[in-house]
């Protein structure tokens, strides 16, 4: 097994540049998702999957705004759980769990694209899902020069950590 190198500084990094909006801790995982009782960020290192193609499907279609950026429009909408997690009740935070449970398991038994489509965007439009896109697109679209700035910072530690695990190899 080959090990990953990089790993420590790649999260410090992404930590570094996460931490003025309160986030304690960003690290490398499976998924985008924020853990509200830590109030940390897992992100991944990979952006192609149906999912994420949906997200800015859904993101342009119900906020009128073209992702440029998927990495930073993903990251700000976990963000976006931390800023508006008091906005959202006990109440509904609970039942958008429920909806969550029951979109997955119906995941697990979709058999075509179109049905699979319809269970994300139901997904993305849980109560605490949509705040959370909402916040993300609203900043991105005030503060598209401080974005750019953030991205360039993770595409630098993003980069140093592909290269030195030799996934830019010249002649592949």
């Amino acid at each position: 097994m080959t090990k990953v190198k990089g790993i420590k500084k790649l999260n410090s990094s992404m930590t570094k540049v996460f931490k003025p909006f309160g986030i304690k801790k960003v690290w490398c995982g499976k998924e985008y998702e924020y853990n509200r009782v830590h109030k940390t960020i897992q992100f991944k290192l990979t952006e192609d999957t149906l999912e994420d193609v949906w997200f800015k499907e859904f993101i342009s279609d119900f906020f009128k705004y073209n992702v440029e950026i998927p990495f930073m429009i993903s990251m700000l909408h976990e963000v976006g759980h931390y800023k508006t997690d008091n906005d959202i009740d006990d109440e509904i935070y609970l039942k958008g769990i429920a909806t969550k449970e029951r979109i997955e398991e119906e995941m697990q038994l979709a058999t075509d694209y179109d049905e699979c489509k319809k269970l994300e965007f139901e997904y993305f439009g849980i109560p605490e899902e949509f705040l959370a896109t909402q916040w993300a697109v609203q900043y991105a679209k005030t503060h598209p020069k401080k974005v750019k700035q953030m991205w360039n910072k993770c595409y630098k530690a993003l980069y140093r950590f592909y290269k030195i695990n030799g996934i830019f190899e010249e002649n592949a």
